[in-house]
């Protein structure tokens, strides 16, 4: 049987060119990816193509970039909930429209990101719970968007939302600051987002991280020239709100964050990716933005360092240890009962 299913993802992947599964995720609306999905409940096994050797190898090169990676990610989540399809659903379940609501969404987010860097991945692990928790809200979010009149969740969707987590880590590494990945590293972090995805219900048609390094870029810069840079170009009110909701309800985890200096990089972030030169339009800065602005392109440019990466990861686990323990800036931006966001009955007690 196992075989079976191994020349069936093998097909799947042999029939689709990067172009082909680009041209997929960008046109199919159709596509279904929640529990009233049969495949979406049946995969409570680890896939045939799990390599536990090269899934903890993604781990350590996580770890090795802990600050770096979380750059991307939030770089990676500005982008992907310009998505319609994705921004609708967000819209519609108001969890994630205000500092106060995003912060308690997108800092759960962190911790359950965490769990799957930290932990074994294998079914009754910790982070086999944390993947069947996340999978439990997006059916709930999408079954409630349905039953509102609105699109379940798609397939393309969780190809696209793929992007958010490990795009820029590896389609622009240097740019988010993670700098002189080997290609060891770069494939094992690929294939542990390839398994997360399957797991999570992807399709393997979907799963933007299914092939080599080479096709996985190929992959993620036909996203961004193809969805991305078009939908943040359209200045969408509701991705607008979103967006800084976002960056503003985690100023209490890191407080480097600004709205508008975030969005103006993540623009030219996207800009140097475009195969047509394009330019997304940025609002001028103001000179507390340009120091953000600019502050953060150093401090990218200087985690090529090694005593300046291992520096810059201490904070950011410093940073993870804070938000469990003594989430001291939420404490003054949201009050001490609304700091504290736990993803399991108890809080972790682990770095991440």
């Amino acid at each position: 049987m196992q075989t079976v299913h191994q020349d069936h993802c093998k097909k799947l992947r042999d029939d689709l060119s990067t172009q082909e599964t680009i041209k997929l995720i960008q046109e199919d609306c159709t596509s279904i990816c929640d529990d009233s999905y049969q495949e979406f409940e049946d995969r409570q096994t680890l896939p045939p193509f799990y390599d536990e050797e090269k899934f903890k190898k993604g781990q350590e090169f996580y770890h090795k970039h802990v600050l770096a990676m979380f750059v991307a990610k939030l770089f990676g989540l500005l982008t992907v909930i310009s998505t319609p399809t994705i921004l609708k659903i967000l819209t519609f379940t108001n969890m994630s429209s205000t500092p106060l609501t995003a912060y308690k969404r997108y800092l759960a987010t962190v911790y359950h990101m965490c769990v799957w860097y930290d932990n074994d991945f294998k079914p009754g692990s910790k982070l086999w719970d944390s993947i069947n928790k996340v999978k439990m809200m997006h059916c709930s979010a999408s079954r409630r968007h349905c039953v509102a009149g609105g699109q379940r969740i798609l397939q393309r969707d969780m190809g696209i939302t793929q992007f958010g987590f490990m795009g820029f880590a590896i389609l622009t590494p240097e740019k988010v600051g993670i700098h002189n990945a080997t290609r060891e590293e770069l494939e094992s972090f690929i294939h542990l987002w390839r398994v997360i995805g399957y797991i999570m219900g992807a399709d393997d048609k979907y799963n933007i991280c299914k092939g080599t390094l080479e096709e996985t870029r190929e992959i993620c810069e036909g996203l961004v020239n193809n969805i991305f840079i078009d939908n943040v170009k359209t200045k969408n009110a509701n991705y607008q709100r979103l967006a800084d909701a976002l960056v503003n309800g985690m100023w209490a985890m890191q407080p480097f964050l600004e709205p508008t200096a975030f969005k103006t990089y993540l623009a030219n972030l996207l800009s140097s990716v475009s195969n047509n030169n394009l330019e997304i339009p940025t609002v001028p800065l103001n000179l507390f933005q340009y120091f953000i602005f600019y502050g953060l392109q150093a401090y990218i440019f200087s985690l090529q360092f090694h005593y300046m990466r291992i520096f810059a990861n201490f904070l950011q686990y410093l940073s993870f240890w804070l938000m469990h323990h003594f989430p001291f800036l939420a404490f003054y931006s949201y009050g001490y009962k609304n700091s504290f966001v736990a993803i399991f009955k108890e809080r972790l007690g682990k770095r991440g």
